[in-house]
């Protein structure tokens, strides 16, 4: 991957220079979420889990409840967000709206390889890169744990 730099705009929002291979992977990565999200079959899927869970674990009504009156504003705001990354990934100005869109569908993403790759608070990321199966999705885990912190610096100086 070549030359990323994200900084703040003096206009509002921030100006990022990404290259061209890294623009395509978080359409792709957009558009994969995008996909898990909508699709019914994926409602026991773990990365799911990880993206909407229990508001509480103690009582499953109470759970209920709250999945019944938000459940369906929370996905679509992940949509929503995914959508923006999408339509904006090949802009070198984002707004603050579109930064915070941005922010939140990589963490979701990030979210969902987090729990592919089995990461607990204690696991070591660097020792995931030895592992032959494992090395692309470490990448991709680290590139957008560095994009969301370079874009919540530059969106709040």
């Amino acid at each position: 991957m070549g030359r990323i730099k994200i900084t703040t705009s003096y206009g509002g929002g921030v100006d990022i220079d990404l290259p061209k291979d890294l623009r395509e992977l978080l359409t792709s990565l957009a558009k994969q979420l995008t996909e898990l999200i909508q699709d019914p079959a994926s409602a026991n899927d773990p990365g799911m889990a990880r993206l909407f869970p229990p508001a509480s674990i103690d009582d499953p009504l109470e759970a209920l409840g709250f999945e019944q009156l938000m459940g369906e504003a929370l996905r679509a705001g992940k949509l929503e967000a995914a959508a923006v990354l999408r339509a904006t990934a090949d802009a070198t100005h984002l707004s603050g709206e579109e930064t915070l869109a941005w922010m939140r569908a990589m963490n979701d993403i990030r979210l969902v390889v987090g729990i592919r790759l089995d990461i607990q608070e204690d696991t070591d990321v660097e020792a995931l890169f030895a592992d032959a199966l494992m090395e692309q999705a470490a990448l991709v885990y680290v590139a957008l744990s560095e994009l969301v912190e370079l874009l919540a610096r530059a969106a709040d100086p």
